[in-house]
């Protein structure tokens, strides 16, 4: 009882000291710490749960086929809107939309994945195929318009080839050829046999 009373007395002189909105702090600060804790624990929680969501619609896509299959691709891809999860679930729907000749569904995919992703790098990624799609629907100012927001040298060469394509299909073959040879020289392994052919095709055409 005698120790009880001298805790007592130590905290009190602690707030007479060191004033109330301290302590507060302190128990505040604590709390924080404890939430904290707390919001990582459900975050990993989530974000495992995410994964286990993006796995079921991995599988569904794969191992199984039909309206009913891909209706059910679609709502395990919807439980993740928002997620990165849920951005890369919908490249694979996009890219299942293209194979069924969709080329709108696969596009409202695309710009939904590159709205909702975070990195640099998957962001360019997502617009280089937007601008392949609006390549094959034959909306070339879009598909530029893609292309001109990819800022990352990294991705120069894929953005100049991808850009020739634009050229050879407005059939502006010299330009073309140009953002071809661009596109082989800022490729670390070179031109690739895609585009040597691309480039061999449009010989003479300078």
């Amino acid at each position: 009882m005698e120790h009880e009373d001298q805790q007592v007395e130590q905290i009190k002189q602690f707030i007479k000291e060191y004033g109330p909105w301290i302590v507060a702090g302190v128990v505040i600060g604590l709390g924080s710490l404890f939430g904290w804790r707390h919001y990582q624990d459900s975050q990993t929680q989530a974000a495992e749960s995410r994964t286990a969501i993006y796995q079921q619609m991995l599988e569904t896509l794969q191992f199984s086929e039909g309206d009913e299959a891909s209706a059910r691709a679609q709502a395990l891809a919807a439980e993740l809107e928002g997620s990165e999860q849920g951005a890369l679930a919908q490249l694979h729907l996009a890219q299942q939309a293209v194979n069924q000749g969709d080329f709108d569904a696969a596009r409202s995919y695309l710009e939904s994945a590159h709205a909702t992703l975070r990195s640099g790098e998957l962001k360019s990624i997502v617009a280089l195929r937007l601008a392949r799609l609006d390549i094959a629907r034959e909306d070339y100012n879009s598909a530029e318009a893609w292309l001109n927001g990819i800022r990352s040298s990294a991705f120069a060469a894929n953005v100049a080839e991808v850009r020739g394509d634009i050229h050879y299909a407005r059939g502006n073959h010299a330009a073309a050829r140009e953002s071809y040879l661009a596109a082989a020289e800022a490729s670390v392994s070179g031109a690739s046999t895609a585009l040597q052919m691309k480039i061999d095709n449009l010989a003479g055409h300078e």
